[in-house]
């Protein structure tokens, strides 16, 4: 183990080091002279060749010194490597702070063999202790008998640089600073958990925003339903039950004059009539349909799939000439406590409205779900769907139904006002290619 003195490797290295600075200084120096003096043409081509030659060696020279045993390289704690390198040394460690740096131990070995020779060699008082981020080692300085001492200080501060520290005289003290291991690692921790966090915030704002978007969109509308007493509701139904019979009065006969055109016209021109004809037919159907709810119907306890089953059945006939089916996913049975007769009314418009909407050659899903306390009845057809935002409006018949692609919005507010009266909830959705219209019973 060398005491105190530089070897001649690291002289070697720190003279390499201080010519390379010598030999850069002398090129800007050369730089300088070309542009200055107005007499000179051009510069010696020799000088750049030597300058080069210069570079070159120190270079090769750097990277030979540079090139140590084999040490052991990794965390190091230098008040334990104080203690192997000087048993003798007076240390003062502060309690609870850590004094560990990350390198060679070969290299902090040496530079703590010089610190304690500028303090006197054996027996010399050094103080570690942990500021901040840095690994503090301070002597008191000795007597100056090195003939090599600045040279020896010079080198202890590149090395210190190296490791992130500095040298420093404070006084009658010198002290060595090396950047602590967990330094750079708490600085990460920092910087990443600074970054976790705004990716945290931003994830939350996202996510609310998201959460806006589909409560807006995509989560279905529950219908609130105007809230009219009975006598209200009784004469809507009288008045839209009076105006069904009379469409149907007027609409009667002009199914006898299409079938007496059809011999001067032809079938061709006639098929649009009739299709508008049908339209009319259906929609005095439904507002018919509410002769059939009545206020002083007693609730009962009926099979809601055999209900389903039922309307389904009478409307095999409509579904045929729109060139739709119906498909029916149920239980075997679903017990639910409602007003038959008004219930009847209501599948059947759910399931009639859902057949209009639905192109030729489409289907109709009627789905029935067991929930806890009553059952789930839901209608899903191949039409256009409805915006969130706008299905209030659509069954309060405050917008055209044809802006939504659909063809009547009558069946949709009948069904609601339906609902209202023998207490369901009804809610609207988007089905996987059109409306969904659910409706809810209690046992």
């Amino acid at each position: 183990m060398s005491k105190g003195r530089l070897t001649r490797q690291e002289l070697g290295w720190l003279l390499t080091q201080e010519a390379q600075g010598a030999a850069e200084r002398l090129r800007k120096g050369v730089q300088v002279l070309r542009t200055q003096p107005p007499e000179i043409v051009a510069g010696d081509p020799t000088v750049d060749d030597s300058l080069n030659a210069l570079d070159d060696v120190m270079k090769m020279l750097s990277n030979v010194h540079q090139k140590s045993s084999p040490s052991r390289r990794g965390r190091i704690d230098v008040a334990a490597l104080l203690w192997e390198v000087s048993p003798d040394a007076r240390v003062q460690i502060e309690p609870g702070s850590g004094t560990e740096v990350f390198g060679e131990e070969s290299e902090l070995r040496r530079m703590l063999h010089v610190l304690l020779d500028h303090a006197g060699g054996v027996g010399s008082a050094v103080a570690v202790r942990r500021e901040g981020d840095e690994v503090r080692l301070s002597i008191t300085l000795g007597p100056d008998t090195s003939p090599t001492a600045e040279t020896e200080r010079a080198w202890l501060s590149r090395m210190a640089i190296r490791y992130g520290g500095r040298l420093e005289l404070e006084g009658g003290h010198e002290i060595l600073s090396l950047r602590a291991d967990d330094a750079s690692e708490r600085s990460e921790r920092e910087r990443l958990t600074k970054e976790l966090d705004q990716a945290r915030k931003q994830g939350e704002a996202i996510a609310r925003e998201l959460a806006q978007v589909i409560e807006h969109n995509e989560a279905p509308d529950s219908i609130i339903p105007p809230a009219a007493g009975g006598e209200s509701f009784s004469a809507w139904a009288r008045l839209a039950s009076g105006v069904g019979a009379e469409l149907r009065e007027l609409l009667s006969p002009i199914t006898g004059d299409l079938a007496a055109l059809r011999d001067v016209v032809g079938d061709e021109r006639l098929e649009p009539l009739r299709r508008r004809l049908a339209a009319c037919s259906d929609l005095a159907a439904t507002l018919g349909a509410t002769k059939d709810v009545s206020l002083d119907e007693l609730p009962s306890t009926a099979d809601l799939v055999a209900l389903v089953q039922q309307v389904i059945s009478q409307l095999e006939g409509r579904a045929e000439r729109h060139g739709v089916k119906v498909d029916l996913r149920s239980p075997e049975e679903a017990f639910v406590r409602t007003r038959v007769k008004a219930t009847l009314g209501l599948l059947r418009e759910l399931v009639s409205q859902a057949i209009t909407a639905t192109p030729k050659d489409g289907r109709v899903v009627v789905a029935i779900d067991v929930l806890p306390g009553g059952a789930r009845l839901s209608v899903e057809d191949a039409g256009a769907s409805l915006p969130a935002a706008m299905r209030g409006s659509f069954l309060r018949l405050e917008v055209p139904p044809s802006t939504y692609g659909r063809a009547s919005a009558v069946p949709l507010h009948v069904c609601a006002e339906v609902a209202h009266v023998i207490g369901i909830a009804m809610e609207f959705g988007d089905a996987p290619h059109g409306l969904r219209v659910s409706a809810r019973f209690t046992r």
